[in-house]
């Protein structure tokens, strides 16, 4: 890594180097794939689903490791030629032979081997010809993957995605497809609510753990928690000592516990922390800290004044309690000053269906660790 290089990262995949445990997680995928299991993993936003996989994908030299983000996909089209593009961007280089040889294949599509104005590198360019039936599209390009000596991987992240879609058989349209392939396997991610009410104790039944939609039994469910402390810990020092720097451990115990270790939170606030200079001490933390909630000031304001005022009192009593088991209990209700038991009910439900509030196993908390420290702060 370069001298300047900043390991903790707050988007993409840099290698093994800046991927921070994950060790039980990675171990059920291996065993999984290697059994010709699908998997869903399932978590809330920011918790690392993407570095995951692309860290899964990198291990596996011995197949064909395929990434398709559905989170810019409108419609099953568009889900049908994203699949395609990054498949056949894997199975090989880009030539007039390969365009020749999918063509001969898959001929609800168009392709043509383009070139790319800056690098001059080939491309491949994959297009709809009218009347596009995507159940048969992604038969060709299945019967296609299903020929490669190498087994496929292909995880298809943001898949909640496919439920704003104008068609409403999306789900069994891929189930169909899933239930009859040997050569390839797929991983789906998603963080949408809906997805999450899959995990046990979280609410009504939907999406994947749903007997009556159709994925019910077709992929094993993996739920991301955040990173166990020990594991963030010891990558937090590591990454300092190396960059011979020096932060106290009780610094990274205060800073992860002030992101609930959550990964998007804990990157960014390490990343800050690492960029000051060699020594990082508590006083550092605070400044830190007091920076990003202020830097989010105008933000989170904005944000706030969307909502109701029950809405954001609320919002603002469970921020202040940081976690809290029973929103609707009248001891909360009381200790908080909220209004009317009706009221407190229908806001927690728009709140939950605009993701600024979960439900942990340990209570509601508000989603975005930040906003819920500058809600708190008042």
């Amino acid at each position: 890594m370069p001298e300047d290089f900043n390991p903790f990262l707050l988007q993409g995949y840099a290698g093994a180097d800046t991927f921070c445990d994950r060790v039980d997680e990675l171990a059920f995928l291996r065993e999984a794939m290697a059994n010709q299991r699908n998997v869903t993993i399932i978590s809330l936003r920011r918790l690392g689903k993407t570095a995951l996989i692309r860290h899964f994908l990198s291990e596996h030299k011995k197949c064909i490791p395929v990434f398709v983000d559905l989170y810019r996909t409108t419609d099953q089209a568009g889900m049908v030629l994203r699949i395609v593009q990054e498949t056949l961007k894997q199975v090989g280089k880009p030539t007039s032979a390969m365009v020749r040889e999918v063509a001969q294949v898959m001929r609800s599509l168009e392709f043509s081997l383009n070139f790319d104005p800056l690098t001059g590198l080939p491309e491949l360019g994959v297009s709809a010809r009218p009347g596009l039936k995507e159940a048969m599209a992604l038969d060709e390009l299945f019967t296609y993957l299903e020929k490669q000596r190498k087994p496929v991987f292909i995880a298809l992240d943001e898949f909640q995605q496919i439920l704003e879609y104008p068609e409403r058989n999306t789900e069994a349209l891929l189930r169909e497809q899933v239930q009859k392939l040997r050569n390839v396997q797929f991983i789906f991610s998603g963080s949408d609510r809906r997805m999450m009410q899959a995990i046990p104790g979280s609410g009504a039944g939907n999406g994947f753990a749903d007997g009556k939609r159709p994925f019910f039994q077709a992929t094993e469910p993996l739920y991301l928690g955040p990173i166990p402390d020990e594991a963030y810990t010891a990558f937090i020092q590591h990454h300092f000592k190396a960059a011979r720097k020096r932060i106290d451990v009780n610094v990274i115990t205060e800073g992860l516990a002030w992101c609930r270790t959550h990964t998007y939170y804990v990157q960014y606030l390490f990343n800050r922390l690492y960029s000051l200079g060699k020594v990082v001490g508590r006083e550092d933390l605070l400044r830190m800290k007091s920076s990003i909630l202020k830097e989010r000031a105008p933000e989170y304001m904005t944000l706030k004044r969307l909502l109701s005022p029950n809405q954001a009192a609320l919002l603002t009593a469970i921020a202040q309690e940081g976690v809290v088991e029973t929103p609707t209990s009248m001891e909360f209700v009381i200790r908080h000053g909220l209004s009317a038991l009706s009221t407190v009910r229908q806001s927690l439900g728009v709140l939950l269906e605009k993701e600024l509030l979960h439900q942990s196993p340990e209570g509601y908390r508000v989603t975005d660790v930040f906003f819920g420290h500058w809600l708190a702060e008042g």
